[in-house]
């Protein structure tokens, strides 16, 4: 069974007395309850988003090479959300100026 920290949530070895993170002692006499979920953290892609979207809007072939790389992120929901988004607004462009082309 894995252990982390009680204090930080970081991942213990098995016959560690002090976490290697923050320095909390880990067993003063019984063995302490262990952490069941590590905290998580969501990396954020808010300058990738933003930039995805002025692509997708300006030049649709980087706007869809930058929204597969957002939908193909597992750390972070929301830059998926984002990344689909983006592939729709690319496509869409595409179309229109395709069609503002052949008109």
């Amino acid at each position: 069974m894995v252990k982390y920290c009680p204090n930080c949530g970081e991942e213990l070895v098995d016959d560690a007395k002090f976490c290697k993170s923050c320095g909390t002692e880990l067993y003063s006499g019984a063995p302490r309850a262990s952490v069941p979920n590590p905290p998580a953290y969501e990396k954020s892609y808010t300058v990738h988003i933003i930039v995805a979207y002025a692509l997708a809007l300006l030049f649709p072939l980087l706007g869809l090479i930058l929204g597969f790389y957002l939908l193909t992120r597992k750390d972070s929901e929301s830059a998926k959300k984002h990344g689909k988004y983006a592939l729709i607004v690319s496509v869409v462009m595409m179309v229109l100026s395709f069609l503002s082309v052949f008109r």
